[in-house]
């Protein structure tokens, strides 16, 4: 059986299914209807104002590397105006997060600010 195409584009091959619509779909369309849904939601609600200072919480982990990329790639694309920092908070646990930690500052090191808890 021959691969199927993207159910948008209908020219790349489809490698994903989205649950939220059953559709298949490929790479470039999900990113292009994800970065689309988040920039809907963003506006709609109002949710910032040009000048606007926004602290991302940074793990290092997928979920906050995915929200920081895509807001920054979301502020460049449509001019939000928004100062995007990531912040990660060490707890001063020696070995507890420090993999995640370096993770945060190897993402977007430009962004990030660090917080640090119960070193002295």
């Amino acid at each position: 059986m021959p691969p199927r195409p993207c159910e948008l584009c209908h020219e790349a091959r489809a490698i994903l299914k989205r649950p939220k619509t059953g559709q298949q779909i490929c790479k470039e369309c999900f990113f292009r209807v994800f970065e689309t849904e988040v920039h809907n939601t963003i506006t709609d609600a109002k949710l910032f104002k040009p000048g606007d200072r926004v602290a991302i919480g940074a793990s290092g982990g997928k979920d906050s590397t995915v929200l920081a990329h895509c807001m920054k790639v979301l502020n460049d694309r449509y001019n939000y105006g928004l100062e995007l920092f990531l912040l990660s908070i060490d707890e001063g646990i020696t070995g507890y997060r420090d993999d995640s930690l370096e993770a945060s500052f190897t993402s977007h090191p430009q962004m990030l600010w660090r917080l640090t808890l119960g070193r002295s």
